[in-house]
Formats: structure tokens, sequence, C-alpha cells
């Protein structure tokens, strides 16, 4: 899931929870829900689902390593991906 959280970064241009420290960052990625496009970027819906699905906390509901590597992801321009 490394992948998807470098994706993450670049999207939002920081990586999540980066103004605490380490101690209550950990506290809360254990207490809060997973990290969420913010709403206001240029990003598909696709793209973010995608990012959703692979972050998502509960293992039910979360992509594993060989569905997050059958999605093809296509670089199309500055802020677009394609999904197929």
């Amino acid at each position: 899931m490394v992948c998807v959280l470098l994706f993450f970064c670049i999207a939002e241009r920081k990586p999540p929870l980066f103004n605490m420290n380490v101690m209550s960052a950990l506290y809360h990625i254990g207490q809060n829900d997973a990290p969420r496009l913010a709403a206001s970027g240029d990003w598909s819906d696709d793209f973010r689902l995608f990012v959703t699905a692979c972050l998502s906390k509960d293992p039910n509901e979360r992509l594993d390593v060989d569905g997050c590597l059958k999605v093809s992801l296509h670089f199309i321009g500055p802020n677009s991906l394609l999904f197929y």
C-alpha cells in the first residue's frame, strides 16, 4: 500500500498528518478514519475510489495487493489518471 500512499502524497502535495509530531500522528492513525483526498482536487472519481479502496481500515473492504495490481493506471495529464 506504499504506492497508494505515494499517490495520496503527490495528489495532496503533503503526507497525511504531516503537521503532527510522530506520537500524535500514530495515535490519530489508530483512532481516526483513513485519509481521504480533498474534495477540491481535480482528481477523477476512479482515482478517488482507488485510493479509498486501498486505504480502507477494514481489511474486508480494502483491496489486497493482487486487486491493486490488477488496476491499470495511465497518466494522461498533470492531474489526470486513466483507470481500466
